[in-house]
């Protein structure tokens, strides 16, 4: 997000962008929970196959994170 607040920021300073936003209020947070519930699987898949002979599982879907 803070990417994007700066990238936001720059395009604004430069005319790029004609009205100012709040980017936290414009970011729809179902697309940064999906993300972030994408990371944790992929994360969680990797450590748990290195350590385990069988592997693991994380069941966080449809559980919110923020």
């Amino acid at each position: 997000m803070e990417c994007i607040k700066i990238g936001k920021d720059f395009m604004f300073s430069h005319g790029y962008i004609k009205h100012d936003f709040d980017v936290d209020e414009w970011a729809a947070p179902e697309f940064l929970e999906k993300a972030a519930e994408e990371v944790l699987k992929e994360e969680w898949t990797r450590r748990s196959w290195t350590k385990l002979p069988q592997g693991g599982g994380l069941n966080v879907e449809g559980t919110r994170l923020g």
